[in-house]
């Protein structure tokens, strides 16, 4: 569990101990932030996306803006 930024026991591992993202860099390197804590991406790269919240949720806020 420590690719994932989670000590054997699921807790958080201290900033400093966590793995890097391995996102790549524009530049073809390697991303050098650690990963969120659960995730395998830092913040930036992924590691924080909820994702689309829904049809209803995006229909609602079109029918707001026609008005």
């Amino acid at each position: 569990m420590a690719e994932l930024g989670l000590n054997d026991s699921g807790e958080r591992l201290p900033k400093s101990e966590r793995p890097t993202c391995n996102a790549k860099t524009r530049a073809g390197g390697q991303c050098q932030a650690r990963v969120v804590p659960g995730k395998r991406r830092c913040r930036l790269h992924g590691g924080l996306s909820t994702g689309p919240k829904g049809k209803r949720r995006s229909k609602a806020n079109l029918e707001q803006e026609g008005d």
